[in-house]
């Protein structure tokens, strides 16, 4: 076999790391162009099988869809032992160690009657043990088990190469479960996608995939988890896609697998707890423009309440528990103690809360009670995850926005009766334009906000406060401290936009065909070689017969490898020095496909070929005139860009 640096073997363009398939397109049109030539003739499966294969991506995007499948059914199984455990956690523990019943929500009744007369000691005492056990847990074998999750699976799709130790999950899971079911104020989302997104990492890991597949069953694995516990397919998917990014911005390239894992997980869930909806609300529906003014004000609210949620949030974590001179292993149990504290007067504070949502859809709640609630499940919310604890942030924001809509609803009620919309609009696009604001997740909030209550109705209002309050009003501030930009700036995406840019450039804008080639002659002895070489410019030579055909190759290494010996020039011809086959471009090829064989021949020119005649050398294409037209092409669009 020649290994040389000119072998060349005629394979198919493989996809980049970036999952992207653009590359293929040209190869499949002719291929399915052709299956339809021959339609009418008689074929055999196998010979149908092959040709579907050459025509669709069953290699990479199908097997990448059945194991999002795979991955689809364990995060169901997942999120339910999950749901179980919590509720069972919380069933002991808040009602009958602490004697708090919280109310029912959707089709999650109440198990007992409404209770929030709480015994205090065991208020003090089961956050602090249950943030206790979560330290030593998460600090003594996975650190980055630590706080709300859903920022480690950000973290590993965009600098960890989709990688999440094993352990992650396991301890993930467990520290979570004692930490909401001990009273923390904490969500379910992140421990489920953190949970979800371990097992398609270790699936993709036992399977050596590559980085870019491993990613995508990551990402299918968050979506299964939070699509199956939340009861909301489509927001789970959304939600993976978007919360990478601290913009507008989302991976669509994982919207197939998320969408699949999503689907299949909720369907495992619902198998099991039945499909129902977080939420029951009434008849809701947008009256027209003239509420429009309502939610524009409750946009600005939604953002300077997201602002002091975020700046408490972390500012708790960096300028009080990380201070604190004392090991982070007993922090959470500080935390859990300040919960505690809080939660005497206010109990309501404590775990999710989507019961005291629901009641606030139902108006039972008043306005000063709403407006106290705000705050105290910001600076819970902070005690519990900020010291160290681990749970989610999903149900807390939804909480802090429900009960803010809430209160805005009765304010605007009461000084506008006949105008405001109703309270409970308030409620729900406050769920969703809150956490849209916080998170920068303006898609997935409206879709999973209009799961979780079983109505549509109001994708106007919320699709205005969310749109506003992510695009203007909340540009500067995350929950996710390891969301990026957008995709340019995330290292999965390293190398996609010079692709783009090399594959929109033809070789025939770039070579100067104008410039003849020196060509030499096979039956050219080594010393009128040297003659030739001496007064060219070039580094590598065509070798050619007698009729101007290419036959070989060779570069001024290959001659300085050759010099040995007094009489070498009498004894060596061109065609000794010469490498074949030899990496070829024609005038129709992208810069892309150069720049991809300059890499893997490691050479620095290559023979630019007549389409007709392969054999036939126009010139030589440097790899210095590739990169200055990409110089210049990206120059040309970064003006376009100003």
């Amino acid at each position: 076999m020649d290994l040389s640096p000119f072998a060349f073997s005629a394979v198919l363009p493989e996809t980049d790391d970036g999952g992207r398939f653009m590359c293929l397109r040209r190869h499949r049109l002719l291929a399915l162009r052709a299956a339809l030539s021959r339609w009418q003739e008689p074929v055999s499966v196998e010979a149908l099988v092959k040709q579907l294969r050459t025509i669709f991506d069953l290699e990479s995007s199908g097997r990448v869809m059945v194991y999002s499948a795979v991955v689809g059914v364990v995060s169901g199984l997942g999120a339910a032992l999950f749901y179980w455990v919590l509720n069972q956690l919380q069933e002991f523990m808040l009602g009958r160690m602490m004697g708090y019943y919280p109310p029912g929500s959707g089709s999650e009744p109440a198990t007992h009657a409404v209770q929030v007369d709480v015994v205090w000691w065991a208020v003090l005492l089961v956050p602090t043990l249950g943030g206790l056990i979560c330290g030593l847990l998460v600090y003594t074998f996975a650190p980055e088990a630590e706080g709300h999750g859903t920022d480690g699976v950000v973290k590993a799709f965009h600098r960890l190469k989709g990688v999440i130790r094993a352990r992650v999950p396991l301890i993930k899971g467990v520290a979570s479960a004692i930490t909401i079911g001990t009273g923390g104020a904490a969500g379910r989302e992140g421990p489920i996608a953190q949970i979800g997104a371990g097992f398609g990492s270790l699936l993709a890991g036992r399977l050596r995939m590559s980085d870019w597949e491993r990613r995508m069953l990551m990402m299918a694995g968050a979506a299964g988890g939070i699509g199956a516990i939340f009861r909301a397919p489509l927001g789970g998917a959304l939600f993976a896609i978007e919360v990478l990014y601290a913009s507008t911005a989302a991976e669509f390239s994982a919207v197939v697998p998320c969408v699949v894992s999503s689907v299949i997980a909720y369907s495992v869930f619902a198998g099991i707890f039945g499909p129902g909806l977080a939420f029951t609300t009434p008849d809701l529906v947008f009256h027209g423009v003239h509420e429009l003014p309502f939610y524009l004000v409750f946009a600005v609210l939604c953002s300077l309440a997201g602002y002091a949620y975020v700046w408490i949030f972390y500012g708790m974590r960096d300028r009080f528990f990380r201070r604190l001179p004392i090991p982070n292993h007993i922090k959470p149990a500080i935390g859990g103690l300040l919960l505690g504290l809080l939660a005497l007067n206010l109990p309501e504070v404590m775990a999710g809360g989507y019961g005291w949502i629901q009641q606030a859809i139902d108006g039972e709640l008043t306005f000063a009670f709403m407006a106290t609630l705000v705050v105290a499940k910001i600076l819970a919310t902070s005690f519990t995850i900020s010291s160290g604890g681990s749970g989610g942030v999903f149900a807390p924001s939804l909480f802090i926005g429900a009960m803010l809509g809430g209160a805005y609803g009765l304010l605007c009620g009461h000084l506008f009766p006949d105008l405001a919309p109703e309270h409970a609009t308030f409620v729900l696009v406050g769920m969703g334009g809150f956490f849209a604001g916080v998170a920068k997740v303006p898609r997935c909030a409206l879709v999973m906000v209009s799961e979780m209550s079983g109505s549509y109705n109001l994708l106007v209002p919320l699709m205005l406060v969310s749109v506003i309050n992510v695009a203007l009003l909340s540009q500067r501030w995350t929950l996710y401290e390891e969301q990026v930009s957008s995709l340019i700036d995330s290292p999965a995406h390293l190398g996609d936009f010079v692709v783009d840019v090399l594959e929109g450039i033809k070789i025939r804008e770039v070579y100067q065909p104008t410039k003849s080639p020196c060509l030499i002659r096979e039956d050219m002895p080594l010393s009128n070689v040297l003659h030739l070489v001496a007064a060219s410019n070039d580094s590598y030579f065509p070798v050619v017969d007698e009729s101007d055909l290419l036959v070989g190759i060779f570069s001024l290494h290959d001659i300085r490898s050759s010099l040995v010996g007094k009489d070498a020039g009498n004894l060596i011809l061109a065609s000794d020095l010469a490498t074949s086959p030899v990496a070829t471009v024609t005038p129709e090829d992208n810069l892309h496909t150069a720049m991809r064989l300059y890499a893997q021949k490691q050479i620095a020119a290559l023979p630019v070929v007549d389409p007709d005649n392969p054999r036939r050398v126009i010139c030589m294409l440097a790899r210095g005139e590739v990169v200055d037209a990409y110089d210049q092409q990206v120059s040309i669009l970064h003006g376009r860009r100003r």
